[in-house]
């Protein structure tokens, strides 16, 4: 045993200890981070002298390492414009990443449930390191008018519903329950939670969270409706399957559904 940690397939004491964190970070990496989330949240791109300073870089170790950046595919450079953007290869990852994150698997079939059962858009939304939150997968509406929120937007770590949810179940961010919504304790008793044109005028949503092996909530899987497309009744008709599907996902995706989370019903099949 190394640090509580198994040797497994043969693998050196020293080997686990590092992959857990117990060795040394390499800067090359971090800074190769930094220019990707700077990137990320720049749609037009960014200039080499606009990526150095955003991410605190010598001009000159900017400039080598996103060269070598662009020539791994990590990044594109476009020389019309001087700006450069995310690159190609980095659509691959991000395919492979979301087909192989379990939870998002596990979801996949609830989420077309409710997309069915109210012709609305369903979104699974991940809390991310740095306390922003992703979409990583969406089933479309089958309304005429449809969302504009696509795979990849990223929201504010203080959007509305998104933070609420994950302070309910999170005691160390207890007080980051927003004051004019409704209490930890009334988000923790009903299981979901909903908001109702906060993120801007007639955009409604509704959302459970899926929970990780210690309890915490690792995706958000919500339902989005304009107007009386989506009303408070329609949220008080779906409270049972939410509170199913929220136990089913983590159960099936290898998490911890908290103690004091609703029971719910019978689980509805998803065949």
């Amino acid at each position: 045993m190394a640090n509580g940690l198994s040797q497994r397939d043969g693998a050196a004491p020293d080997d686990d200890v590092d992959e857990q964190g117990g060795g040394i970070l390499v800067p090359a990496v971090s800074r190769t981070v930094r220019v990707l989330d700077t990137l990320a949240q720049q749609v037009g791109g960014a200039t080499l002298t606009e990526l150095a300073k955003s991410c605190s870089l010598a001009k000159s170790t900017a400039s080598n390492l996103i060269r070598t950046m662009t020539t791994e595919g990590l990044i594109s450079y476009d020389g019309g414009t001087r700006r450069y953007n995310l690159g190609p290869l980095l659509v691959e990852y991000g395919i492979a990443a979301v087909t192989r994150t379990t939870p998002v698997t596990e979801a996949r079939p609830y989420m077309e449930r409710l997309a069915e059962r109210t012709q609305l858009a369903c979104l699974a939304i991940q809390p991310m390191p740095d306390g922003h939150f992703t979409a990583i997968a969406k089933i479309e509406s089958r309304k005429d008018i449809k969302i504009t929120i696509e795979i990849g937007a990223r929201f504010d770590r203080t959007a509305p519903l998104l933070s609420r949810l994950i302070a309910a179940w999170d005691d160390s961010a207890a007080q980051a329950v927003r004051p004019d919504g409704p209490s930890r304790e009334e988000l923790r008793a009903q299981g979901f939670g909903a908001v109702f044109g906060e993120y801007r005028p007639e955009l409604n949503v509704v959302g459970f969270p899926v929970f990780d092996r210690d309890g915490y909530p690792c995706l958000v899987i919500t339902l989005l409706g304009i107007g009386a497309d989506l009303t408070p009744q329609d949220v008080e008709e779906l409270a049972e399957y939410l509170v199913v599907a929220a136990r089913a996902v983590t159960a099936r995706s290898g998490g911890q559904v908290p103690a004091d989370y609703p029971i719910g019903g019978a689980e509805e099949s998803t065949g």
